[in-house]
């Protein structure tokens, strides 16, 4: 009965994640994932629950997403265009091209970066109808197999108790900063790349900032005499 109040509870924690991105979602399941060690069903239902929940988190933001920019973008073009400029237009610009050529690429990046799967899912939202079932399947598959992973791992090492939560927070807290620091040195070495970049550029490594057009003064006829002569 413990473990079905606490795999609720961790269900509702990672479906919310999508919507409140600083919620410690992955700490939770990785901590919940040494307190299983030893038992192959119990691990089975986290990776299963898991799984799910983020499939779930994700589909309904994706679904509301799409809700919320259909509305706007019928009451008030202007509306849209001013609010897609101030939060999610840089975004917008390199995302779109990658979820329509590479979906499920970028899924496998955008699931690991902070806050990586609502950004995706606000993008996706405005292209012409993804694969996002699928990319939300593949993206929640794939977390939820590292998160557990990561967790039973930490358990084994340092033992279930206490020392493999203490392990579990500071190993997602430490992979956090790691992945803060690479989008940090990406701005340091990309300043004129917007920071959507790290994501666009990584799920799509073909892709490359397009190049300024030189634009030619038109020709001047000789047999027309200029007015300084």
């Amino acid at each position: 009965m413990v473990f079905f109040w606490a795999m609720l509870i961790l269900i509702g924690m990672v479906v919310a994640d999508f919507f409140v991105p600083m919620l410690p979602s992955a700490t939770l399941v990785t901590a919940a994932a040494g307190l299983v060690l030893g038992n192959p069903l119990l691990i089975a239902v986290l990776l299963v629950g898991a799984a799910a929940a983020s499939w779930l988190g994700e589909f309904l933001g994706y679904r509301l997403f799409r809700t919320v920019r259909a509305g706007i973008a019928h009451r008030s073009p202007r509306l849209v265009h001013g609010l897609v400029t101030g939060t999610a237009l840089k975004l917008e610009a390199l995302l779109e091209r990658t979820v329509s050529d590479h979906p499920y690429r970028t899924t496998m990046v955008a699931r690991f970066l902070p806050a990586g799967r609502t950004a995706l899912a606000w993008a996706a939202a405005g292209t012409q109808r993804p694969p996002y079932a699928r990319m939300a399947a593949l993206g929640g598959v794939l977390w939820a197999v590292y998160s557990v992973g990561l967790g039973l791992a930490i358990a084994w090492i340092a033992g279930p108790g206490l020392q493999s939560l203490v392990g579990s927070v500071v190993t997602v807290a430490a992979v956090g900063l790691f992945l803060g620091w690479l989008a940090r040195r990406w701005q340091r070495t990309h300043p004129h790349l917007p920071e959507a970049a790290v994501l666009a550029i990584a799920a799509a490594p073909d892709m490359a900032p397009p190049e300024p057009v030189a634009v030619e003064p038109p020709p001047v006829d000789p047999e027309i005499p200029s007015r300084a002569a």
